[in-house]
């Protein structure tokens, strides 16, 4: 029920060898964190080698000057603007980057990993949202900086608000990464918690959590059959046409109708 969206080290050519074979929505090629400083430019020589596909993006570090102007316009133009953008304060920067790749189909994703940018999102939004496909939560750095401990029930309250903010403007949540690959009950409990506060995707970053993800339990039975009930009744309705519906004894209107075909179109994507 969320897209998977997964990181790959841009240096490990045995990983990048290995994409098509991940189960995954969204590929993030990663030239930031993941890499060290000595292989950012074997990472850039092996990325740009990489055919990217229209669920590809690369996670560029605009703002740690170990790639150059020519370097970043090079791997903007190469995955057609689809990138993730790390370490953002304020709009500014993303006026800047733009200015590198001036072009209506630039599709960011943006990490909030910061204070600052928290703060900032909702102009950030306001003034970019049409190129802005996600906002991620970078919630590790996010503790390190705010002296924050990384736990469940301290970052309930910003995932909350980053969930009200991208949908004010129409833009996808991305729940941040789990870090432990041992023990998938807390990931599964972040998983079901992003979900049920509205998220639409999470990061990952080991194969083994893709299929954890996709053993989690969203939806009660009960709640499944209820879902599918109604949706056969509404399925074919356009969604201008979609009026108030009593389905079982319950009454229906029309953002249920449209909640309940969303989750159903991912439930059947997930099948097939």
């Amino acid at each position: 029920m969320l897209d998977t969206y997964f990181f790959i080290p841009g240096d490990k050519e045995k990983f990048i060898n290995k994409i098509d074979s991940l189960n995954a929505d969204y590929i993030v090629i990663d030239l930031e964190d993941a890499v060290s400083l000595q292989k950012k430019e074997d990472a850039f020589e092996l990325t740009m080698s990489v055919v990217p596909q229209k669920n590809h993006f690369v996670r560029i570090p605009f703002f740690d000057r170990c790639y150059s102007e020519e370097q970043l316009t090079k791997l903007l133009r190469h995955f057609e603007g689809r990138i993730v953008v790390p370490k953002l304060r304020e709009q500014s920067e993303l006026k800047q980057i733009m200015e590198l790749l001036p072009q209506p189909n630039l599709r960011m994703i943006i990490l909030v990993e910061n204070p600052i940018c928290f703060i900032n999102l909702p102009d950030i939004l306001k003034a970019y949202s049409s190129h802005i496909q996600g906002v991620g939560f970078g919630s590790h750095d996010f503790c390190s900086i705010t002296g924050i401990k990384h736990t469940f029930e301290n970052l309930s309250h910003y995932k909350r608000q980053l969930v009200l903010y991208t949908k004010a403007f129409n833009v996808d949540y991305i729940d941040g990464v789990d870090l432990d690959l041992k023990d998938f009950t807390q990931f599964k409990n972040e998983c079901v918690f992003a979900f049920e506060i509205g998220s639409s995707g999470k990061f990952l970053i080991h194969p083994s959590q893709i299929e954890a993800l996709k053993s989690v339990k969203f939806i009660t039975d009960a709640e499944m059959d209820q879902l599918k009930a109604v949706y056969e009744k509404v399925k074919n309705i356009p969604d201008d046409s979609i009026e108030v519906y009593t389905i079982n004894d319950k009454v229906y209107e029309k953002p249920h109708i449209l909640r309940i075909k969303y989750l159903m179109e991912k439930v059947q994507k997930n099948i097939n």
